[in-house]
């Protein structure tokens, strides 16, 4: 979730045959509000996002499913060129659930500042209420038949309840529509307009109501990361995303020894150049010291954790054998390929479903199996495999029935 990728920045056009629709219902075209973003992925419409500060946009969590990572696109119409950013990593809530769009916000990570002009909106000062006037923008469709090119459009609604995490909003006269999600509802507070809402569903017509995630209920999970992700905020030995995020430390952001999804801020080092407590002074590729997490580094498998915010993949989980709680992914004993070299697949400690996950060989006995080695006979292979298959076309059945936006 956190991986460091290189990719070229600056004025770039999408091709005229972008192919997911234009915004707004009962809307008109804007070449304003230069903050609003469009995903796109390949040449396609995604969703809409807003810069919520100069490297952070924030959007839906169904918008940033794992895999590829989009561009950002700023600019009023993508057929009609504009400046396109690669995201540099995505952070959903963890409490998100695809089924259901529970917790469906997340923040994208650019891989530069926006462009000139494209100024970052605050947080809301106060919750949104009943009846508060909101301003829509997105690239999404006029209409869920429309099918004209992808286009900037603004709109207004009114609020027309609010539960603990989103609000429900009428059209007044305007509406959210197919690729609107992510994408802001504005609202005014003493002459100073804020983001009070991100797009998250609707009805299927586009015509009678539709939810937005209240922003101001995930100021913590917000407002962390902003700071974290901020030029200059992290120092020596911390996670970083791009290297002014460790301008403090005059060194770059380097990727970890043992996980290329992670990076970490490590300054020069040298005989007579001692490296701050938990960083040793290690050779990279040219032979220059760094300052760096010896392995595990903190996130990566392996590595003690008290949590599951504390890995950037997995969970944080103990081995039932015995010993503490370390970073794991899931595995499966029956199924080789899961774990890397020096893991084995060993049962988790306090499972009620029988979960296995790779452990550290010196942590944790191989279980009946193992996932280096093909346990069972070719049938139970098979079998397994075909679960797999089988939950994951169910998962995404599921994920085409709500009516997302």
């Amino acid at each position: 979730m956190g991986a460091l990728l290189v990719a070229s920045c600056g004025d770039a056009s999408l091709p005229a045959t972008v192919t997911s629709r234009a915004a707004i219902t009962g809307g008109t075209p804007t070449s304003g509000d230069l903050g609003v973003a469009a995903l796109v992925q390949g040449g396609t419409l995604i969703c809409t996002a807003t810069l919520v500060a100069p490297r952070v946009l924030l959007t839906a969590a169904h918008c940033v499913p794992d895999g590829a990572l989009p561009d950002a696109f700023f600019g009023s119409a993508p057929a009609s060129g504009g400046a396109q950013l690669h995201v540099l990593a995505v952070l959903r809530d963890p409490s998100f659930d695809p089924a259901t769009l529970s917790d469906d916000i997340a923040m994208a990570l650019l891989d530069d500042e926006a462009p000139a002009g494209a100024t970052p909106w605050p947080l809301p000062p106060a919750p949104p209420t009943a009846g508060l006037a909101i301003r829509l923008v997105g690239f999404g469709r006029t209409a869920p038949a429309d099918t004209t090119a992808p286009e900037k459009r603004v709109g207004t609604a009114s609020i027309a309840s609010v539960s603990a995490s989103a609000f429900e909003f009428s059209p007044s006269p305007s509406q959210t529509c197919t690729g609107d999600s992510g994408g802001p509802a504005f609202a005014t507070f003493a002459g100073v307009e804020a983001i009070v809402g991100v797009t998250s569903s609707g009805d299927p017509g586009c015509a009678q109501s539709a939810t937005d995630v209240r922003v101001d209920a995930y100021a913590s999970f917000i407002a962390p990361w902003l700071a974290a992700t901020a030029e200059g905020a992290a120092g020596p030995g911390d996670r970083c995303w791009y290297d002014a995020n460790c301008a403090a430390t005059g060194g770059a952001c380097t990727a970890a020894l043992d996980d290329a999804t992670l990076s970490f801020c490590a300054p020069a080092c040298g005989a007579s150049n001692s490296c701050p407590t938990g960083l040793q002074c290690l050779a990279d590729s040219a032979g220059n010291g760094l300052c760096r997490h010896p392995a595990p580094s903190p996130g990566a498998p392996g590595a003690a954790c008290s949590d599951d915010s504390d890995c950037a993949d997995g969970s944080c989980l103990a081995p039932s054998a015995g010993g503490g709680r370390v970073c794991a992914v899931e595995c499966f004993p029956d199924l080789p390929g899961f774990c890397a070299a020096g893991y084995d697949c060993a049962a988790v400690a306090d499972s009620d479903a029988g979960e296995s996950a790779c452990f550290g060989e010196a942590a944790a006995p191989k279980a009946s199996g193992g996932c280096n080695a093909g346990g069972g006979d070719d049938l139970d292979i098979a079998t397994a495999t075909l679960t797999l298959l089988a939950g994951a076309l169910l998962r995404r059945r599921r994920l085409g029935v709500d009516a997302r936006r």
